[in-house]
């Protein structure tokens, strides 16, 4: 029997894909700009706030008369970073799986891949945000700012939600 020189050509882009996976990072979303930061804290976690005598006087000019008893003013937890994700996840874990499975078939590049991970997840924690309806405000807020949307007065904190791409290559 004839050996035949047979010569095996592989186009594959598995050495291309591991070097891009090398240099995967992260992508963080949230509240970025730290002077918001401590506004989502609060929204995202509650707090609880001790009444002051200034405070006190301040809330009954703008006709809040509190109890002489109280306190402490709650501000309720109004997840909006962790329950938006939760919400969502399912969504966006499915498109970084549609993602990469591109990025094996065409080489696209991980950056580019965070970078619109990014770019949906902000979007639908911002959307989330937006429609975040519990719990209510307050009447006196809601009179006070004109809309019972707790987390949406003027914009600039859901507006404010970004995100970024760290490498670590």
């Amino acid at each position: 029997m004839a050996h035949r020189n047979i010569r095996v050509r592989d186009s594959n882009r598995i050495p291309e894909v591991i070097r891009n996976l090398g240099s995967v990072g992260k992508v963080k979303v949230g509240i970025l700009d730290s002077e918001r930061q401590m506004i989502a804290a609060v929204h995202e976690f509650g707090c609880r706030i001790a009444v002051t005598d200034r405070m006190r006087n301040y809330l009954a000019a703008k006709g809040l008369y509190l109890k002489k008893e109280t306190q402490y003013i709650n501000i309720p937890e109004r997840s909006f970073i962790r329950a938006g994700w939760d919400e969502n996840e399912e969504e966006i874990v499915q498109k970084v799986e549609d993602l990469v499975n591109r990025a094996l078939e065409h080489g696209d590049s991980m950056n580019d891949i965070m970078e619109t991970v990014g770019l949906l997840a902000k979007g639908r924690l911002q959307v989330y945000a937006r429609d975040l309806r519990n719990p209510a405000n307050h009447p006196f807020t809601t009179e006070e700012k004109g809309s019972s949307n707790p987390l949406v007065d003027t914009g600039e904190m859901i507006g404010s939600m970004d995100y970024e791409v760290e490498s670590d290559g």
